[in-house]
């Protein structure tokens, strides 16, 4: 048994030991949420979670009375409990995935979504999950972009074994000739491998809108070069576009789905959309959709997997449903893009302020994130343990989002789950603790 560092065993009998140990797994087994599981924070030690992707208390609060209203609006035809209650149809729900196209339609401002469109799922990572296993083999190439979201990476390769071939990014996003040329070398090394679940010959996993960690969109060019680069090598662009709807300024961005036109004599259907109400209402609902065209909906509806459980999530999405008839979580996502917009906004204007002209501050154009670039010298690594041991606050170092452990002078801050007093304090002592690492450094 792996015993946590935070267990004091000194000086024990082994019957005192065996004592410490059970109560050392029942307090792990007394964990509330995944942080205080993965020990991100707990009651009570004091840390500033800069590193955690999630809503924070005040972002959640409205969420009782939202799931409360929806609840009761849809349990009260007692003629739909053997509907509610039963396995839910494969692809998911009619009506929700009707309310749903619905809600997109309006805050995508894109009137050609349609219902067919959707299939229903437990969140992003079950997306994730359930397309990589269902639609390819594993020794079909996986292109990752470099830097991208942590834990995915760590999905592809630990958890599924996948072949993922990195792909280098800009400040602009995943750069398409790289991925082209790429993918050209791939095919005359290695072949084209034979995929037997699906008619895709590779798949790039890529956010091109609102990207974790850098925080940018990608250029209609680029989008387009995607485009005819999946159609004429058919290959699924996997977009996982969780932030897709929570930008702070202007309208909303394009999505790449909305590049592979179907009035398109080209048009096969290669971009499937990986989306989630994890971030515009609550991670704890595992709640999330996939948009495709036809034949990927029709592989993933088709699955045995999906033919097991039928609909992933049914009973929540039939609650979420109501609430999204009833308008609920279009005004619950006025308040989260005013709440996170002004964090956002206060926390580039004080990186900027406060940090040297030699660290670059990326103000990403929605979502949760910011990803800073510091001089080549510099050690992230020690800072991130400096800021552990001294200042109370966390962080994602570069290094982590990287598949090939590249951008050790990089880290990624949150500005979702803190509230704007603890943001502010953090920030303060992120900035004590960046400058006494620069004179380390630079007397060293």
């Amino acid at each position: 048994m792996h015993i946590s560092p935070r267990l004091h065993v000194d000086k024990e009998t082994p019957s005192t030991l065996s004592l410490s140990v059970v109560s050392h797994v029942f307090q792990m087994n007394k964990k509330r949420d995944l942080f205080e599981d993965i020990e991100l924070y707990d009651e009570v030690t004091e840390i500033i979670p800069f590193s955690m992707g999630a809503p924070g208390p005040v972002a959640l609060s409205e969420c009782n009375a939202i799931m409360m209203e929806a609840t009761a609006k849809a349990l009260e035809d007692r003629s739909e409990d053997r509907y509610i209650f039963q396995y839910g149809p494969r692809q998911g729900d009619p009506k929700f995935r009707e309310n749903l196209a619905n809600f997109l339609c309006k805050e995508y401002e894109d009137s050609k979504i349609s219902s067919d469109d959707l299939f229903v799922t437990a969140g992003a990572t079950q997306g994730l999950h359930l397309v990589t296993t269902v639609m390819f083999d594993k020794d079909i190439p996986i292109f990752v972009e470099d830097p991208s979201y942590f834990i995915a990476i760590k999905i592809l390769t630990k958890d599924l074994g996948m072949k993922v071939i990195p792909v280098s990014t800009d400040g602009g996003g995943i750069i398409t000739e790289e991925f082209e040329r790429l993918l050209l070398k791939e095919r005359q090394e290695n072949g084209v491998a034979e995929n037997k679940k699906s008619p895709f010959t590779a798949m790039l996993y890529t956010m091109p809108t609102i990207h974790n960690p850098l925080g940018c969109s990608l250029s209609p060019e680029r989008c387009k070069h995607l485009i005819r680069l999946a159609r004429t090598y058919d290959i699924l662009l996997f977009t996982e576009d969780v932030y897709n709807i929570l930008y702070y300024h202007g309208k909303p961005p394009k999505r790449l789905l909305s590049y592979d036109e179907r009035d398109d004599p080209q048009y096969k259907g290669n971009v499937l959309s990986n989306c989630t109400f994890s971030k515009i209402l609550a991670p704890g609902m595992r709640l999330g959709w996939i948009e495709a065209g036809e034949r990927i909906i029709k592989i993933v509806t088709e699955s045995n997997v999906t033919w097991s459980g039928g609909c992933f999530n049914h009973y929540t999405s039939r609650l979420v449903s109501t609430a999204l008839q009833m308008g609920l979580l279009s005004q619950h996502l006025k308040t989260l893009r005013k709440l996170y917009g002004d964090k956002m906004k206060f926390a580039c204007d004080s990186l900027k302020k406060n940090l040297p002209e030699t660290v670059k501050i990326n103000p990403p154009d929605g979502g949760f994130f910011i990803w800073i670039t510091f001089p080549e010298t510099f050690d992230c690594a020690a800072l991130a343990k400096l800021c552990a041991s001294k200042y109370g606050l966390n962080f994602i170092l570069g290094t982590s989002s990287s598949p090939t452990g590249s951008f050790k002078n990089c880290i990624r801050l949150s500005i979702s789950y803190c509230e704007m007093n603890e943001l502010k304090v953090g920030l303060d002592k992120l900035h004590a603790a960046i400058n006494e690492q620069m004179k380390s450094t630079s007397a060293s």
